[in-house]
């Protein structure tokens, strides 16, 4: 699918904007603070229902309005297919009109176009708690997997379910045989969702290895190891429900005395090495010479890590969606020197629709493909020219 219109109302700092956009690039430069990114994200919640900044809807709402509307016109040239997205949202309630149908649930558009961000704060996807990287899983593994978001769903209900009959339980009121119904749904749940995360991971590691290698031009090598309770090495579902079920009957106690569920999915993290002399880093295996680049790596790494990964995922989207994600790159790739930005941009821009954001545009305007230019000042387009 690629975005051939956008329409904003009241949305950030944008008052009024009707635009066509290039099958192939986008770039939209000025001065900071001027919106470019407000577009991007626009972009983002128009298919996700969710904005890649922020997770509070208030906040997009142009100061002194009371809500804001967005829609998108999208086209698939190969099967000459169409499809529109109107989105409204006032502060009470949110609307969305897919082909004219209402909907009112923002999971109702997730998955109907597929989307891959990059932007500065990718640097917390590395340098941050382990919920960065669980919600970088659940969040691009659902738009490989369709499988995977009904099974993030269920897994998350059945949690809360079993989190509200532990706290019962330490406060008296709660039935232990409940407790073991509610236990082997959430194993059963949870085994699902770790099985799909550790083939996701397996799907991508020898794309993120050789993407590592490109863009950092060392030789180091980066690899990525899933941790938890449930990280069998096994790819086998069974396997994992009975290491996760070890896992829950070890910590019974202290999770009737807390309240709440301490192994599965909702806990793991996903870890990610850089090794200068061996192949392949186990960040489990206390013998590894790996290390986290989290922990140790400095800025530059974390950031090549971020981007190496977020580009792996670009590939099995596309690979299981059969067509590639739309790209949103905002200002991704300011750290690096004018040379490798242009590599950088053409390897990825030669994939798909892709939207830029910048502050010089001189440094994409040799970029193969048809490109656009538009010039954003105070939250309008002041200029637009073809490539």
């Amino acid at each position: 699918m690629r975005l051939a219109r956008m329409i904003i109302k009241d949305f950030r700092n944008y008052k009024r904007l009707n635009l066509q956009l290039s099958p192939a690039i986008n770039v939209f430069y000025g001065n900071n603070a001027q919106g470019k990114t407000n577009f991007l994200e626009a972009v983002s919640y128009l298919v996700w229902g969710r904005s890649f900044r922020t997770h509070r809807d208030e906040e997009l709402i142009r100061e002194g309005e009371g809500g804001f509307f967005l829609k998108g016109e999208f086209c698939e040239e190969e099967t000459a297919s169409n499809l529109t997205v109107e989105i409204g949202y006032n502060r009470r309630q949110f609307l969305a009109r897919i082909n004219g149908k209402k909907y009112q649930k923002k999971r109702d558009l997730f998955g109907l176009v597929k989307v891959v961000t990059f932007s500065p704060d990718d640097l917390w996807l590395i340098k941050g708690g382990p919920s960065y990287r669980r919600e970088f899983l659940d969040l691009y593994l659902s738009q490989a997997y369709p499988a995977y978001r009904n099974a993030f769903r269920e897994y998350y209900r059945i949690l809360q379910q079993r989190n509200r009959l532990l706290k019962e339980i330490r406060e008296g009121r709660g039935n232990n045989q409940l407790l073991e119904s509610w236990t082997e749904k959430f194993i059963d749940s949870g085994s699902r969702l770790v099985l799909y995360r550790l083939r996701g991971l397996e799907e991508i590691r020898s794309a993120l290895k050789e993407y590592h290698h490109w863009i950092s031009g060392t030789k180091e090598e980066m690899d990525c190891t899933y941790w938890g309770c449930g990280a069998s090495r096994k790819l086998e579902q069974r396997a994992i429900a009975e290491e996760m079920g070890r896992c829950l009957r070890r910590q019974r106690g202290e999770e009737i005395r807390r309240g709440m569920t301490l192994a599965g999915p909702h806990r793991d993290d996903l870890i990610l090495t850089i090794n200068r002399t061996h192949g392949c880093a186990d960040a489990t295996d206390p013998g590894s010479t790996g290390v986290n680049i989290r922990i140790y790596g400095s800025q530059g790494q974390q950031r090549t890590a971020a981007l190496a990964l977020k580009m792996a995922m670009v590939d099995l989207i596309a690979r299981e969606d059969k067509t590639p994600p739309l790209l949103l790159l905002d200002d991704a790739f300011s750290e690096f020197d004018d040379s490798r930005k242009k590599e950088l941009l053409k390897l990825l821009t030669t994939k798909t629709q892709t939207f830029v954001t910048t502050t010089e545009p001189e440094t994409v305007k040799d970029l193969p493909g048809e490109i656009w230019f538009f010039h954003v000042k105070e939250g309008m387009i002041v200029d637009k020219k073809q490539g």
